[in-house]
């Protein structure tokens, strides 16, 4: 089935423990735990009608790139698009996303045609906040990313959804093709409701 489907690969990206794992379950199967296994790799294959063409969609799961940093460098060439993920509540986290965008941006050509959503994840803990949504905001505006910024709880599931249109909005509608400060969706797409289908790889750890 599988093979009649166009493949495009999106890799999760950021530090550890920022939730990269929560925020793919939350989206795929609407659960959420505390238990945290440290990812090495885990792709979650789902399948979509795009501008009404069945197209595959895997989205990889990565460890924190100082983990396995050769890894990174293959998801950072490969990848067809990025979810670069920090947490509100840790500010080094964030920097960490501006690092990856900047060895994206080193690597690849025609950055304005890479599907990228910047999520930040637990605006649950907002009364811990370290990264302020304006900075965020106005780095992603600077970097070309406008519109392509969202805050998020995978705890709560709040603004998950959310977060992967605006990813999935790119595959039709680039940001090369915006001339306006704000994105126009115009992207069609439904997911198919087939379970995710998942090939991991992983080692123990102690997500939120």
């Amino acid at each position: 089935m599988l093979e009649k489907y166009s493949r495009f690969q999106m890799a999760c990206l950021g530090s550890g423990g920022v939730g990269k794992t929560s925020i793919i379950k939350q989206y795929l199967y609407e659960t959420h735990s505390e238990d945290h296994n440290e990812t090495v790799e885990e792709t979650y294959i789902q399948t979509y009608n795009i501008n009404g063409d069945n197209k595959r969609i895997d989205f990889i799961d990565t460890a924190a790139g100082f983990v396995f940093p050769e890894m990174q460098k293959i998801y950072i060439a490969r990848a067809v698009g990025f979810i670069l993920v920090y947490s509100i509540n840790d500010a080094m986290s964030f920097e960490l996303v501006k690092i990856i965008w900047k060895q994206i941006k080193s690597v690849r050509q025609d950055i304005l045609s890479i599907p990228c959503v910047i999520v930040g994840n637990k605006v649950d803990m907002e009364n811990n906040r370290q990264v302020e949504t304006f900075d965020a905001l106005e780095w992603a505006y600077n970097e070309n990313l406008g519109g392509c910024f969202v805050e998020v709880s995978a705890r709560d599931n709040n603004g998950i959804k959310n977060a992967f249109d605006i990813l999935l909005e790119q595959l039709g509608n680039t940001r090369s093709e915006q001339t306006g400060p704000f994105r126009m969706r115009s992207t069609s797409f439904t997911r198919h409701q087939s379970a995710a289908d998942i090939k991991r790889k992983y080692c123990k750890g102690t997500q939120r």
